[in-house]
Parts: C-alpha cells; structure tokens; sequence
C-alpha cells in the first residue's frame, strides 16, 4: 500500500471512523504488502453472554428488546471507559459492540447514539462497522493479547462538551495503542503517528465520536 508521504492529520465523525481511519491507518503497512482490506469479517455480529440467564422464551424475548433499545449496550458512565469499551471490541473483532460504543455527530454538531437497529442491520453503516473493525484490529492488536484484554484511558483533556485521548494515554494489557500500532507496521518509528479519540456525552452517557490520525 502507499505510505504516507507528509504528516496529514484527518479526523473524521461518527461510522466514518471505522471507514476512513482504518483506510488511513492502514497506509503505513509496507508498500511491498498487497495485502487485500476488502474482506470482511465473517463473524460480524457479537452474540450476548447467556450465562447465568433464565432459560424461558420470555426472558429470551425480553433480553432481545432491551439489547435492540436506542444507544443500549454502547453508552458509558465515563469517557475513558467509553474508549476502553470501543478498543476492546476492536481487539476483540466485536464491529456490532464497537459500532455500539459510538455517535455520529450531525451538521448541527448534536451527537447521536449509535442504535442497535444499525449498527446490526445490513445497511451502509454496519458494512463499515464490520470492514472498519477488521481493518483496524490488524493496527490495534497487541502480542499475544489477553482474554479478554485489559484496556484502559488515562483522564483525557476536556473542551467544550467532549474529552479526547491521545494514542499515549489508552493502553492494552499495559502497552499504549500508540506503541502497538507502531509496532504492527512497517517503514514507522516512535513519533511518526499520532492518535486522537474523542468522545461525547449523550443523554448522560459517553460515546467515542471522532478519532483523528496523522501519519508522518
């Protein structure tokens, strides 16, 4: 694939993060891999943990509405768990969990929760979910991950209704995603990437809306 020949920061909102940052992150492979992006993942929808749940079709058909209910199974309580959440669905290759995790923010800069509706439909928005995530966990997959992994977000910096973390301040099993997505790539050293993941309240809950990327 082309490297990037200039620092180039791009941010992008809402269900093009998985899209277009992918696309981006994904430039810093070496230019001798041919490597094919376009396959998606066949396992592409998460299944709920049933354990310790009641068997009877009643309780069956409640969980099922209240796991299709709008923003459900996505919002955090606070912003760094909304990153660790959406990185661990990365890793995990979990793109309905991570499309979940986050909003679109609109033209009149009102973010929106994810619903389930999309983010598990056949629409646009869920075939980048699933590309997206499959893209992105070849950048953010540590050596020999754990299972599950341990993610965590350091306190990020707050404007103006959102918080943003950089690349530095998120870690999986201890080390920062910065670290990791430099070490699966080719052609990169330390401070040649830079990442941003910012995220919104919504309805009292944090969502990751944007995630800006510079390569140089």
């Amino acid at each position: 694939m082309r490297r990037a020949r200039s620092t180039a920061v791009r941010r992008v909102g809402g269900m093009g993060v998985l899209a277009l940052v992918a696309a981006l992150a994904m430039t810093a492979c070496s230019d001798e891999s041919e490597e094919s992006t376009d396959t998606a993942s066949d396992s592409s929808e998460s299944s709920a943990s049933t354990e310790g749940s009641d068997d009877s079709p009643e309780s069956d058909e409640s969980q099922e509405e209240g796991s299709r209910d709008e923003g459900s199974g996505g919002g955090q309580a606070t912003a760094g768990d909304a990153v660790a959440v959406w990185v661990t669905a990365i890793v995990e290759d979990q793109p309905v969990d991570a499309c979940l995790a986050m909003g679109t923010v609109g033209d009149d800069g009102t973010a929106v929760a994810n619903t389930a509706e999309m983010c598990e439909g056949e629409g646009p928005e869920a075939e980048q979910a699933r590309q997206g995530v499959s893209a992105l966990r070849e950048s953010f997959l540590p050596e020999n991950p754990g299972v599950p992994p341990v993610v965590a977000a350091a306190e990020g910096t707050e404007s103006e209704g959102t918080t943003t973390f950089g690349g530095d301040q998120i870690t999986v099993d201890g080390q920062t995603l910065q670290d990791i997505v430099v070490s699966n790539s080719t052609g990169v050293e330390a401070g040649q990437i830079g990442i941003e993941v910012e995220t919104a309240e919504i309805d009292g809950l944090w969502y990751v809306t944007d995630m800006g990327l510079s390569l140089g």
